[in-house]
């Protein structure tokens, strides 16, 4: 997206000693890892099911010092919260694997997981962990919550940190962006429709990141301390001719002989200076205005709305494409070894992260009344007013709107406050991380492992340059004859509401609006909360060979694994009083606080791993393992998780491996705890038309008593929102089968296949009253339908969905997500000296891809399902294309271990979810397919990097690259 980034990197080591490694040594002397997905050792190089790593090599060959963007280049990764994001962020970086939300990604540190990173979306931050601490990161698709716990629906993201290091080691990155900005099309457009360009061949978006990495081992060589220290340092980008202004098409329907079809064009916001009539909305005569003027008081002039782009706000230039971020972190991984029983160990770590997201200035959004009924009033004898204006708002006599108050005007106003500057949101994050523990050998082939941690996440948002709502409605009643606001004036009591009030000018034109009256209007939100997690966790991991636990037809033992963890979560949230009361204009609604809340859960958990044939024929291995846990949470009740598998390879050559899990996810804080709150949703209560159905029985069906009160065009009927303690958990069933292929007359390859089938039931979310109204007493409505929706209505005594009624929108259990696919990985090494090929050095071939078969959603039970494989839009959001792959062909050249690396990414092209005939999809066009809409299909496309790796000397290595070296 921000087209080629140039990095140059480099590491000094002033002395290195010997670096420690994840394997660890059985008594017979096999060498065994521990790896992703379980907690047994395992003897071969394959797991049970398919783990993606990411290894230190990959690491250095991306450049990139922001791990979402390294797991994003992943193909089982979705896109969520990055650095990228501006309007929508919340500050942190996340991982989505296979598209079923970041909430449902576990991430882990060295086994043990990250504590949630922000109390307004409680998912891990991998902004906690800096990249050049990382050996090699494990990918795991699928459910693990066997193994992990809650959450790991979709997977694992394991990152291993390096440890046991000896000496002194620091790594530096730079980097750059580079846009050409030279797209013949886009810049036309823009020349059409009057907007600035973008300078050709930008460069921007410079970023540093420096690690101070020490370590030392005691002089008895049975310990070992590891540290590390570093900054990172990152500028916006901003400056790109594909986002130089917001794409639009005139037309919903593509014709190619339409004499209006122009294609894509250049657009905007209404929410500029648009302001609508209350009186022509409740008449369907939407006669719109439009206002001009130089910003001098008796220019202000009314003209029609047609849309044009000079009647638009180009808000797209002003979003930054990446968010400048400064973060610091610090830490340390210790242990020292007493003897075999007693290994005590501690870690510590440290994210000090502070980033600003900028989007364009806010406005008096004009779509704020037409939600919530909070239109503006303006007295018609407002002095600031120009006479035309005057007339055309409250008429020739100036008597105003005849449905509102006498004297005056109603009004939605999309005017655009470019006088207060852009809106920031500022935020910062920072983090703890804390583990002691003890582990160590209980002879006879089995070890212990015990640890409590525990994790702290600090918040602050202060949102800057917003409008309150509330001053904006005092300032526009403004005294005649004083020409100050009536409420700094006393009222018939005597008495002073607002002594600071300011007069607003929105009459005159963009400019009309002083710095005064722009202080008073004004307003900041604050945000302060914070996370945190502990967990203590106890395991014995063995054999049972001293016991004769081995199958007759095996030489390997059985092994399992036997544990109990406890572990709470609590989150808290205060807003100040412009967010928790909804009086920002830009805010998108009110964010109420959250009372410190939480759970805990009491789990134990087992593993067992079988050998039944070794070295026999067409069976040198078969295993079976599973696996079972039971969580005891305060909240959600007792739950359980298992998982059973197969491993065999009847053969060297080949390997089959199959698994079944049921995996879990408790809800989390804010899913329970998020205040119960009665708003506003547009709607006709549909028992005011009708007596029939389940209306039969409502007091007052079919007359208008039911008619929820408003003052606009669409009624405001009452909801209910927030958290649910009778949440049940979500629960997902994962099967893989897999393929693992290394023929011995190709030395040096590999391949495994694997299918996955993933689905989530009974996912948490929201179900739109609209639709419980409508499958409760609609025409849609079934006897189940009417069974699950009509007991969310709850009326008052008289019928009624105000008043003490309401339809609940509580988080609530609804439908199903679902996935499946197959997930391809190649690897070949060759050395040109095998091939009789001297002085050429060797290459190595790295592919990971994934088919893409479904990406399923069910969000109302019963209702019908939609597919977004192959699809991007409105309701799918990020493309997620069919097959989606990353190669990587490296070459070690035979001088001085020069290595030079090219890496291909590819996405395939999606179509516009709105082109199908999906009643899900419709809303995108009016309520009917799209058809051919100019951008109803994306390309598939191809990103090409290079690097280079060049140990100058043994204490010295030098990198640099480009990613996106075509600037796509």
């Amino acid at each position: 997206m921000l087209n080629c980034s140039l990095r140059l990197g480099c590491a000094s080591i002033a002395w290195l000693g010997g670096a420690g490694s994840t394997s660890a040594q059985t008594d017979q002397g096999v060498e065994t890892v521990v790896v992703t997905g379980s907690r047994l050792p395992q003897q071969n190089l394959y797991s049970e099911r398919p783990v993606t790593m990411v290894g230190p090599q990959e690491i250095k060959f991306e450049g990139t010092t922001d791990l979402a963007t390294l797991l994003n280049n992943l193909p089982e990764a979705f896109a969520d919260q990055t650095s990228t994001l501006s309007n929508g962020s919340s500050g942190i970086a996340a991982v989505d694997l296979r598209g079923l939300g970041a909430k449902r990604t576990l991430v882990a540190i060295d086994g043990s997981r990250l504590m949630p990173g922000d109390p307004l979306d409680p998912v891990a931050d991998l902004d906690d962990i800096p990249a050049s601490l990382v050996d090699h990161i494990e990918v795991l698709t699928g459910g693990a919550s066997t193994v992990y716990g809650s959450d790991a629906l979709a997977g694992v993201v394991n990152f291993i940190v390096r440890k046991d290091f000896e000496g002194i080691e620091l790594d530096g990155t730079a980097s750059i962006e580079q846009a050409p900005n030279d797209n013949s099309a886009q810049r036309n457009r823009l020349a059409a429709a009057g907007y600035p360009q973008m300078p050709e061949n930008a460069w921007d978006g410079e970023a540093e990141d420096t690690t101070l990495l020490l370590g030392t081992n005691t002089g008895n060589g049975k310990g070992n301390v590891t540290a590390y220290l570093g900054y990172r340092s990152d500028q916006p980008v901003q400056e790109r001719d594909f986002s130089a202004c917001v794409l639009a098409t005139n037309f919903v329907r593509f014709n190619p002989d339409d004499p209006l079809h122009t294609g894509l064009t250049c657009g905007g916001s209404g929410n500029y200076n648009h302001w609508f009539s209350l009186d022509d909305l409740l008449r369907n005569q939407p006669f719109n205005f439009f206002q001009t003027g130089n910003g001098t008081p008796g220019s202000g002039r009314f003209e029609s709305w047609t849309g044009s782009p000079d009647q638009e706000y180009n808000f797209g230039p002003l979003n930054y494409l990446r968010r400048p971020d400064t973060r610091y972190v610090g830490g340390f991984f210790a242990h020292y070894t007493f003897d075999r029983l007693l290994e005590p160990y501690a870690s510590f770590m440290f994210s000090d992260d502070h980033t600003l997201a900028q989007v364009a200035p806010s406005a008096l959004f004009a779509g704020i009344g037409e939600v919530d009924g909070t239109f503006v009033e303006i007295n018609c004898a407002n002095p600031l007013m120009t006479g035309q204006e005057r007339v055309l708002l409250c008429g020739a006599d100036g008597s105003g709107s005849t449905n509102a108050i006498p004297g005056e005007a109603t009004l939605l106003i999309g005017r655009r406050t470019l006088e207060t500057g852009d809106r920031v949101e500022d935020f910062r994050h920072d983090a703890y991380r804390m583990q002691v523990g003890l582990k160590g050998d209980l002879g006879s082939g089995w070890s212990y492992d015990v640890y409590g941690q525990y994790g702290l996440t600090l918040y602050t948002q202060n949102l800057r340059n917003d409008l309150s709502i509330d001053r904006v409605q005092r300032a526009l009643q403004t005294d005649p004859v004083t020409g100050a606001c009536y409420a700094a004036e006393p009222n018939a009591a005597g008495v002073v509401t607002d002594p600071g009030c300011v007069p607003l000018d929105i009459f005159n034109g963009i400019g009309s609006i002083t710095p005064a009256m722009a202080n008073y209007i004004r307003a900041d939100g604050l945000q302060e909360g914070s996370t945190d997690e502990q967990i203590l966790s106890g395991s014995v991991t063995g054999d049972f060979g001293r016991w004769g636990g081995r199958s007759p037809l095996a030489q390997s033992p059985v092994r399992a694994s036997f544990g109990t963890e406890w572990r709470s979560e609590f989150l808290g949230l205060d807003t100040d009083r412009e967010f928790s009361t909804g009086d920002l204009y830009g805010a998108g609604g009110a964010v109420p606080g959250v009372p410190l809340s939480g759970f805990d859960s009491t789990e134990v958990f087992s593993e067992i791993n079988v050998p039944l044939i070794e070295e026999r024929p067409y069976a040198q291995d078969l295993a079976i393992n599973a696996g079972y846990r039971y969580a005891s949470y305060n909240t959600a009740g007792p739950v359980t998780s298992y998982k059973y598998g197969v491993e065999w390879q009847p053969f060297a050559e080949m390997r089959l491996r199959g698994m079944y899990e049921r995996a879990v996810r408790a809800p989390n804080v804010l899913e329970l705890f998020t205040p119960v709150e009665i708003g506003g949703f547009a709607a006709t209560d549909p028992c005011s038309l009708s007596t029939a159905g389940q209306c039969a029985g409502v007091p007052n069906a079919g007359t208008r008593l039911l008619v929820c009160p408003s003052n606009t065009s669409n009624t405001t009927c009452n909801d209910e929102t927030g958290g649910n303690l009778l949440l049940n958990p979500e629960k997902g069933r994962t099967s893989t089968i897999g393929l693992v292929l290394s023929p011995r007359f190709l030395d040096g390859f590999s391949a495994t296949v694997d299918y996955f089938n993933i689905r989530v039931d009974d996912f948490i979310g929201t179900i739109d009253p609209l639709i419980t109204l409508d499958l409760c007493y609609g025409p849609d409505a079934t006897r189940s339908s009417e069974a699950y929706f009509c007991p969310l209505v709850h009326r008052n005594a008289e019928g009624e969905l105000f008043g003490g009624g309401y339809v609940s929108a509580q988080n609530t259990n609804t439908g199903f997500l679902s996935t499946t696919g197959l997930d391809v990985q190649l690897d070949y090494s060759l050395n040109f000296e095998d091939w009789d090929v001297h002085g050429a050095g060797s290459v190595s071939l790295d592919l990971i891809g994934t088919v893409l078969e479904s990406l399923i959603t069910e969000p109302v039970p019963g209702q019908g399902s939609y597919d977004c494989a192959a699809l991007y839009g409105a309701i799918c959001g990020g493309p997620a294309p069919r097959w989606r792959h990353r190669l990587r062909v490296t070459w070690t050249t035979p001088w001085d271990d020069l290595a030079v690396s090219f890496a291909w990414r590819h996405m395939g092209s999606v179509g516009l979810d709105g082109n199908l005939d999906n009643p899900f999809f419709d809303s995108a066009c009016g309520g009917a397919p799209c058809n051919d809409v100019p951008d109803a299909r994306i390309s598939s496309f191809d990103y090409l990097d290079v690097a280079l790796d060049w140990p100058v000397r043994n204490n010295f290595d030098l990198r640099a690259g480009v990613n996106n070296i075509f600037a796509k």
